[in-house]
C-alpha cells in the first residue's frame, strides 16, 4: 500500500481543519442572517407603509429614474411657484447721508434708485397684556332676570384670555411642541412665566370645550355616507392602547383612544345599526360588517411580498396589479350605476377565478387566503360613486398622530389621552375642510367660555 509523504499528510490535515472551521463559521453566519431577517420583517412587511419600506431599493430606483430623466427640475411648461410681489403698504425713501467709501457728507441725489419690496412682521409689543373686566350685574326690567354682563374677550372661568389659549394650543398641536419647550418659548418670546402644569391646565380647559363639539362629531360620523377607519398602537403609562381614526366622506375626523382594538370601539362610535360602507384593511374586527371596501393598497403590498417566492408568485403579483389598473380605468370613466353593478359582478368573478387558480401553489397560501377573505369586498367602491378603492385617506389622517407618538413616546394619563383626542379631532377636521384652524378654535372658545 502506497504511503503518502508526511508533508502531504500534514497539508491534508491542515486543509481538513480549515474546512471544519469554515463550515462552523458558515453555519454561524447563516444563523445570524436568519436572525437579522426575522428582525427586518418587523420593519419591512406587507403591513409597513410604503414611506417606510425598502429605503435602499427606493434610493436605487430614484437614482435610476434621475439618470433616465436627464436634467433635474420641473418639466418644460410647468407653471412657476415664484411668490408674487405684493403691493407695498408703505414706501420709504432711503437716501444716504454720507459716502460709504470716504465718509464725506457732500451727497447728491442722482434720481436713480433700486426698489426692494420686503415682507416682514411688524415690531408689535409681544408682552402679555393684563386686562381687568368689570362685569356688571344687571337686571332685565321686563322678565326680572339678573345676570353678570358677558364680554367676548373675557372667559368666565380662569385667568387666561382667548388668544393665549389658542396660542398655547397651537404650539402644542400644530407645531408639536412639548410642554417644557412651550414654557421656554413663552418666556423668551413673550416674557411670560408659566409652569408646565399651568400649560397642561390650559390644554385641559381647551379640551373641555372641544369635548362638546367632539360628541356632536360622533353623530356626524354616524350620518356620513361612508367612513374610512384605521388604528395604530399607542401607550398610556407604558400600557398598550389603540388610537383609532374615523374619517368621513366629507372630511370629518374623529380620534378615539381606547384600550380595545376590537369591535366594541366600532359599536361605540358607529352604533348598533350601522348599515353603510366602511373602507378598511383586513383586521378581523371589521369582518361582521356587511358593506365593506377592502383596501387595495394593503392587498398589493401583501401580494408583492411573495412575488420573489416563485414564478407563480411573480405572475400573481402582475395579475392583481392588472386587476387594480382595470378598476381605476372603470372609475375614471364614471359609468352609470347599472354599468357599475354589472362590472362589479365581472370583477368579483375574476377574483374568484384567481383564487382558484393559485390556491394550490406552494408558498402562496398566505396571500391567496388574504385575497379570499375579501371576496365580494374588493369592488364595493363601484357601487358608491366618489368612494376610493384604498384606505389611503384613513392612513393619511393617521400620520399626524404617528409623528406625535414618536415625539412624546406615550401619554402620562388617561385624562391626557382623552383630552388629546378631543382637541386633535377638531383641529384635523377643520384643517381637512379648508377652514382656518386658528379662527375656528378662537370662535369655539369665545362661544363656550365667554358668551355661554
Amino acid at each position: 500500500m502506497q504511503q503518502w509523504p508526511e508533508e502531504i499528510i500534514r497539508v491534508i490535515k491542515q486543509l481538513q481543519q480549515e474546512n471544519k472551521e469554515l463550515k462552523k463559521e458558515n453555519q454561524e453566519l447563516k444563523e445570524k442572517i436568519n436572525a437579522l431577517e426575522k428582525r427586518l420583517t418587523y420593519y419591512e412587511n406587507p403591513h409597513t407603509p410604503p414611506s417606510a419600506r425598502k429605503l435602499s431599493e427606493g434610493k436605487v430606483q430614484d437614482e435610476k429614474k434621475s439618470d433616465d430623466m436627464g436634467k433635474r427640475g420641473a418639466p418644460k411648461g410647468h407653471k412657476g411657484a415664484t411668490r408674487l410681489k405684493p403691493e407695498p403698504d408703505e414706501i420709504v425713501d432711503v437716501v444716504a447721508k454720507e459716502c460709504e467709501r470716504c465718509g464725506s457728507q457732500n451727497i447728491q441725489d442722482l434720481d436713480e434708485m433700486k426698489k426692494n419690496t420686503i415682507e416682514d412682521f411688524l415690531p408689535t409689543e409681544k408682552k402679555i397684556k393684563a386686562t381687568q373686566f368689570n362685569r356688571h350685574r344687571v337686571k332685565c326690567m321686563d322678565c326680572g332676570h339678573e345676570f353678570f354682563s358677558k364680554h367676548p374677550a373675557c372667559p368666565q372661568i380662569g385667568h387666561f384670555g382667548i388668544f393665549l389659549l389658542v396660542y398655547v394650543t397651537m404650539l402644542k398641536f400644530h407645531l408639536r411642541g412639548v410642554l417644557r419647550k412651550i414654557q421656554d418659548f413663552l418666556f423668551y418670546d413673550n416674557d411670560f412665566e408659566i409652569s408646565t402644569k399651568g400649560i397642561h391646565d390650559i390644554l385641559l380647559r381647551v379640551g373641555d370645550v372641544c369635548k362638546i363639539s367632539y360628541e356632536k362629531s360622533i353623530e356626524r360620523i354616524r350620518n356620513a355616507a361612508w367612513v374610512h377607519i384605521d388604528e395604530t398602537g399607542i401607550k398610556i403609562n407604558g400600557k398598550k392602547y389603540w388610537l383609532w381614526i374615523f374619517r368621513t366622506n366629507d372630511n370629518e375626523i374623529l380620534v378615539v383612544i381606547h384600550k380595545s382594538r376590537g369591535r366594541d370601539v366600532l359599536l361605540e362610535i358607529l352604533g348598533e345599526n350601522w348599515d353603510k360602507p366602511i373602507i378598511v384593511d383586513g383586521w378581523k374586527a371589521y369582518w361582521k360588517y356587511r358593506i365593506v371596501q377592502r383596501c387595495w393598497a394593503h392587498l398589493l403590498r401583501e401580494i408583492d411580498a411573495f412575488k420573489d417566492v416563485s414564478d407563480n408568485g411573480k405572475l400573481l403579483s402582475e395579475t392583481i396589479h392588472n386587476c387594480f389598473d382595470s378598476l381605476k380605468e372603470i372609475l375614471a370613466k364614471n359609468p352609470s350605476l347599472s354599468e357599475r353593478e354589472k362590472q362589479k359582478t365581472v370583477f368579483d368573478n375574476e377574483i374568484k377565478d384567481i383564487v382558484e387558480k393559485y390556491r394550490m401553489f406552494k408558498g402562496l397560501q398566505k396571500p391567496i387566503k388574504y385575497l379570499q377573505n375579501g371576496l365580494g369586498k374588493w369592488y364595493t367602491c363601484l357601487l358608491f360613486p366618489g368612494m376610493e378603492p384604498t384606505n389611503n385617506l384613513g392612513e393619511q389622517a393617521m400620520r399626524e398622530h404617528v409623528i406625535m407618538r414618536k415625539i412624546i413616546g406615550c401619554f402620562r394619563s388617561k385624562n391626557g389621552a382623552k383630552n388629546y383626542q378631543y382637541i386633535a379631532s377638531r383641529l384635523a377636521s377643520w384643517k381637512l375642510q379648508n377652514k382656518n384652524i386658528f379662527e375656528e378654535l378662537e370662535n369655539l372658545l369665545r362661544k363656550q367660555l365667554c358668551l355661554s
